[in-house]
């Protein structure tokens, strides 16, 4: 039971800034014979872009369903919403960079048959030739020979033509890999990339190892239980599964805001692994992004959004000041607490951090629907375990720091996680969610909670069980 209330520049402007990206001094081509710069006049050839300018935005899905049902699929309010930015369907071109996913073929098939139910024609949906995994759905290709694909001309030219670039999941070291030099620069289809973005006629879309790019520095690997208890991972791969282990990123949101990006955010408990990437890489504001859920960003608005189904996507806010602020302890353990936490709904804004708020500033969309915490609905909460299981954070503590009746000893919300051996001896952590004075909570029948400003500690516990023993 869950409470109830009563209530454009042209294509010549576009190379122009690719050339003046190109020429920097930092931009450093990879010394391989396959690699070349583009040919200009080959490439301006056959692009007449269709529909007005699209602006500058940021699409950052946590992760798509990936199921197409007859006409129906749960990651068409995605591609409606991309649509309707555009300018109709018909103005819709989207290339898919399938540089991180082990079956490259795939998403170009998958938003193909999407888009078809929206008057999108298959043509309108390219794939970038990108990739260093083959395919096997694909026997007459072979994508692996495509690691050399963001050097030729013949794909830079597909960036000029898309208004949406879309980011396959899968692996987002190996995405990085193939989209930076080895010295960490651009390669030329990225430049083409950035400057099409900087002429404000560009969405970006990733999800899954698609989004984590998005921010630089990115988490490459590992997990909240890891990011606690083990030292950081200083594998460059980030083959390590628990570690946690930081990559450079592809930096599409800006350092000025000092984020980081986590995405399945909800579904693996990953809040422990994104503060402990703020406090590793000295950033200050974190981005959880749902599964089935997206941020949207508009960079030249400076705002945000939470766009998904109702009731079934989210975006977590965790802001970090600094080491002594947050009065951090390195370890292993890792610990640290007066982090600020906000989850969000569906329609749920934000405004991009500045200095007045340098976590940004979240807002409920309806204000009639906000309240203060602990209302006394419910009964005092349990002390939640499976602290990092699926959807915890967001069923589970949002509902108790929303609604429970606050204890004797503060008004809080803890949830712990822990492993134990076989004689029953468990160590582990505790995160206690605490309501302060600028705390508020807010309930919508159709996307649930959303909590503002809570505050989060990290401690460490112990515990003995009985009847573990062998």
């Amino acid at each position: 039971m869950r409470r109830t209330i009563n209530p454009c520049p042209g294509v010549l402007a576009i190379f122009a800034l690719w050339l003046a990206a190109c020429s920097n001094q930092n931009f450093q081509p990879e010394p391989d014979p396959q690699t070349q710069q583009p040919d200009l006049a080959a490439a301006a050839a056959p692009l007449a872009l269709r529909g007005p300018a699209v602006g500058r935005k940021l699409m950052i899905i946590g992760n798509i369903d990936g199921e197409l049902v007859g006409q129906n699929s749960r990651d068409a309010i995605f591609t409606d919403r991309l649509i309707a930015d555009v300018g109709g369907a018909q103005n819709l071109r989207v290339l898919v960079v399938p540089a991180a996913s082990a079956s490259p073929a795939w998403l170009g098939g998958y938003l193909r048959s999407v888009l078809a139910f929206r008057d999108v024609a298959a043509s309108q949906v390219d794939v970038a030739q990108i990739a260093s995994e083959d395919d096997d759905t694909t026997p007459g290709v072979d994508e692996s020979t495509w690691q050399n694909g963001a050097y030729k001309p013949s794909e830079i030219a597909k960036v000029t033509r898309a208004n949406v670039i879309w980011f396959a999941g899968g692996d987002q070291n190996r995405l990085t890999s193939l989209l930076l030099t080895s010295r960490g620069k651009d390669t030329p289809f990225l430049s083409a990339l950035r400057a099409k973005q900087q002429a404000n006629n560009l969405i970006l879309v990733g999800y899954s190892a698609g989004a984590a790019v998005f921010s630089d520095p990115m988490i490459g690997n590992g997990t909240s239980y890891g990011a606690l208890s083990l030292p950081p991972s200083t594998d460059p791969t980030c083959s390590e599964d628990e570690a946690l282990c930081v990559s450079p990123g592809l930096a599409f949101v800006p350092a000025s805001y000092q984020v980081v990006i986590d995405q399945h955010f909800e579904q693996r408990g990953r809040f422990a692994r994104l503060v402990r990437a703020l406090a590793l890489t000295n950033q200050r504001t974190g981005w959880g992004v749902s599964t089935n859920g997206a941020f949207y960003v508009d960079l030249q608005k400076r705002t945000a959004e939470v766009v998904g189904n109702p009731g079934d996507a989210s975006v977590v806010i965790v802001g970090r000041r600094n080491k002594a602020a947050n009065h951090e302890q390195a370890g292993p353990p890792f610990l640290g607490d007066n982090y600020t936490v906000s989850v969000l709904g569906t329609g749920d804004v934000y405004t991009l951090p500045d200095a007045s708020h340098p976590h940004g500033l979240a807002t409920h969309v309806d204000p009639s629907e906000v309240y203060a915490p602990f209302s006394a609905y419910y009964g005092t909460p349990d002390v939640l375990t499976d602290a990092f299981g699926d959807a915890v954070l967001i069923d589970k503590v949002t509902e108790s720091f929303a609604d429970a009746t606050a204890q004797d000893s503060g008004a809080r919300v803890d949830a712990i996680a822990f492993k134990a051996d076989e004689r029953g001896n468990a160590t582990g952590y505790r995160m206690r969610f605490t309501a302060v004075a600028e705390s508020t909570v807010a309930w919508n029948a159709d996307t649930g909670y959303s909590i503002f400003d809570s505050r989060l500690q990290f401690t460490t516990i112990s515990a003995k069980f009985g009847g573990l023993e062998p």
